[in-house]
């Protein structure tokens, strides 16, 4: 005979049972597809709100009419969009939300949906049916530092099988908002790279990808010394420490010719900083709208050596590119910085494109860098 606790935790196993087949069509009621991207370029947003009395969201710098249905979905569609990548963010009565059916999204210091309208061909930057590398995640250990530190490396196709094959490198730095997933997360670095090798347009690289803030970054209290120190750990880092470890791991070349390092924003002025410094070690730096260095020019030439002369010895690199939207907010720095070179005698190119400090130019920038370092 059963007991009455048996039979009360019988009843309340049934009741969670059938409580939760009731539930089930609910909840898959709740699934919305957001974004959904049309033929056309077109992008519709939807976000469940019932209760939300408006909400506002901007694609591509354009707000979007969104209206709410009986089921308390709020929806929008776009004007047809070009092919690039774009990021929104909801604001329901006030209060700013990422999307929560999307899972593709910036992520680290800040959170902020994405969309990626494809291309027709596909751009450089998707997923087609192409030769993959390999991407290794590895923690390495860094006596500069102090501990161990997160880096990616990209290997390309057919690295596993050509044992004897030894490849060109670059070290491919993020921003201040990112971390060593970045070029992989929103730049796609590994699919550029594979579809420039596939169509024969570079020749195979490994790309080398830390993180960038081994100065370890503390929002609230983020002392003014910041960047100078965590610009320092960087330059020791990648040489003392990095370098090496990725020559002991992987096929790499070991002569500057072989080596090129660049870099976005922050990470861009780690390229010019450290490169600068050390053109023994790397023979190409790009800077994609960099955090150039801000010294007036006596201090910049001090800190800097490979600037300074009559004939300066940063003109013996085989690159340096610094490119830059018209409309980024480091314009007028940069302006500066290459006003210095161009005095100093250094040779250098200062392309600028049409955009500001985003994703869309970094990675037209980036398929430019390696052509132009490691052409076929």
């Amino acid at each position: 005979m059963l007991t009455r606790r048996i039979r009360r935790t019988i009843l309340l196993y049934a009741a969670l049972l059938l409580a939760s087949c009731c539930l089930l069509p609910d909840a898959n009621a709740q699934n919305l597809v957001s974004p959904e991207v049309h033929s056309d370029g077109r992008v519709t947003l939807r976000l469940r709100a019932a209760k939300a009395t408006e909400v506002d969201v901007s694609l591509d710098g354009k707000k979007m009419l969104m209206v709410k249905d009986a089921d308390g979905v709020w929806e929008g569609t776009s004007e047809p969009l070009a092919p690039q990548i774009y990021d929104y963010t909801f604001v329901v009565d006030g209060t700013s939300m990422n999307d929560p059916s999307n899972r593709f999204m910036k992520r680290w210091l800040t959170l902020v949906s994405m969309v990626e309208i494809p291309g027709s061909p596909p751009r450089l930057t998707e997923f087609t049916d192409v030769p993959h590398g390999a991407i290794h995640r590895i923690m390495y250990p860094s006596v500069s530092v102090g501990r161990q530190r997160p880096v990616m490396v990209y290997t390309p196709p057919g690295y596993e099988t050509s044992i004897d094959r030894i490849y060109p490198v670059v070290f491919l730095l993020h921003g201040y908002g990112d971390n060593e997933s970045a070029w992989m997360d929103g730049g796609r670095a590994h699919l550029i790279a594979d579809n420039l090798i596939a169509a024969g347009r570079i020749e195979p690289v490994v790309i080398v990808m830390p993180d960038s803030h081994p100065n370890i970054l503390q929002l609230r209290n983020r002392p003014k010394d910041y960047f100078e120190r965590n610009d320092n750990l960087m330059e020791n880092d990648i040489t003392r420490d990095l370098l090496p470890f990725v020559e002991r791991n992987f096929r790499i070349r070991k002569d500057a010719a072989g080596r090129s390092i660049a870099g976005l924003s922050m990470g861009g002025g780690h390229a010019l900083k450290t490169g600068l410094k050390h053109i023994d070690l790397f023979s190409s730096i790009g800077a994609f709208s960099a955090d150039t260095p801000k010294q007036e020019n006596e201090e910049l030439l001090r800190q800097y050596p490979s600037l300074s002369g009559p004939e300066p010895s940063a003109n013996s690199l085989k690159l340096l590119w610094i490119p830059i939207g018209d409309k980024d907010v480091m314009l007028k720095q940069n302006d500066t910085f290459v006003e210095q070179l161009v005095k100093a005698g250094v040779k250098h190119e200062y392309p600028k494109a049409d955009g500001g400090h985003e994703w869309k130019l970094w990675r037209d920038f980036l398929p430019q860098f390696l052509e132009k370092v490691a052409p076929k």
